[in-house]
């Protein structure tokens, strides 16, 4: 008997610890998840030929993409898509702070990239901006940022300040 109450009072005691652990986790996934389709998106862009787009509408918490064969800037019909994506349950765009990496203003919305589109060149470069992600309680802030002339994207977390993942 004594046995069991220790054990559900270190339980008790590591359960909301664990749920903090949990919910990181899950903003840390879906941050990989988003930059791995980012260099899938660059990749289709230098394998086809033509610029891929990604649209971001971040007040729905989804994105899709699309290559713009025709090049006119909007996904038409019969154009390759990928999507749509959606946010996991309890992320949203958006940061718990007013600054991001380097000190760069959070837009309100979450996202930098102008109009929320991000457009890959046939070249694998791309506009700059930063994807903010934040978790539904005070779990952290992830910054995703695309760096123009190679289109690679750095990733940010928020501790005791920004650092760079990857």
């Amino acid at each position: 008997m004594v046995t069991l109450v220790i054990i559900s009072v270190l339980a008790a005691i590591a359960l909301p610890g664990l749920s903090g652990y949990s919910s990181r986790k899950a903003l840390s996934h879906q941050a990989d998840e988003i930059c791995t389709l980012f260099s899938r998106v660059r990749e289709r862009a230098m394998e086809t030929g033509y610029s891929w787009r990604i649209t971001i509408l971040p007040g729905q918490g989804r994105w899709a993409c699309y290559g713009d064969a025709n090049a006119n800037g909007r996904e038409d019909p019969g154009e390759e898509r990928m999507g749509p994506y959606r946010l996991s349950s309890g992320i949203f765009f958006g940061c718990l702070l007013p600054f991001g990496p380097n000190d760069t203003e959070v837009p309100l919305d979450g996202v930098s990239f102008v109009n929320n589109k991000v457009s890959f060149s046939p070249m694998g470069s791309c506009n700059a901006g930063t994807i903010f992600l934040r978790g539904e309680k005070s779990t952290g802030s992830m910054a995703l940022r695309t760096l123009p002339a190679s289109g690679t994207t750095r990733m940010y977390e928020y501790g005791k300040g920004w650092e760079v993942l990857r």
